[in-house]
């Protein structure tokens, strides 16, 4: 595995800030890195800047990564901003990873493009009006 994770636990967040190379395996690891500290800090909120290179994760392996978190992700009531900052991954894909979590019942959202800051998915995050359903 190589990436580099940093877990910053903010006031009402925590921010998780990956970068390195964009696998499945990577993403598994760091996904349990952040659900652990989920866990430690009792925080369900939670911000995934990520900065992986290479291509999107194909839809077998977003299936597989959304197949072995989603119930974590329910148990804690996780609500998730995750912030694409690769603007050479396919949207498409990752449209389909947000909405394959909707249909599992996980709170998440996608932020992703060119112009996508992170304050927007942190307005997000912090405004429980907005859901998914």
């Amino acid at each position: 595995m190589s990436y580099s994770l940093n877990i910053e636990l903010k006031e009402q967040y925590l921010h998780v800030t990956v970068s390195g190379e964009n696998t499945l395996a990577n993403v598994l690891s760091y996904l349990e890195e952040a659900y652990e500290a989920c866990i430690k800090h009792r925080c369900s909120n939670v911000l995934i800047e990520k900065l992986l290179t290479g291509p999107n994760l194909d839809t077998f392996d977003i299936f597989v990564v959304i197949s072995k978190n989603f119930n974590k992700a329910k148990t804690i009531s996780l609500r998730l901003a995750y912030v694409d900052m690769n603007t050479k991954h396919i949207k498409r894909e990752l449209k389909f990873a947000e909405n394959l979590a909707h249909i599992r019942g996980v709170n998440v959202r996608f932020f992703y493009g060119d112009h996508v800051t992170t304050q927007e998915a942190v307005t997000w995050l912090l405004d429980h009006k907005t859901n998914h359903v």
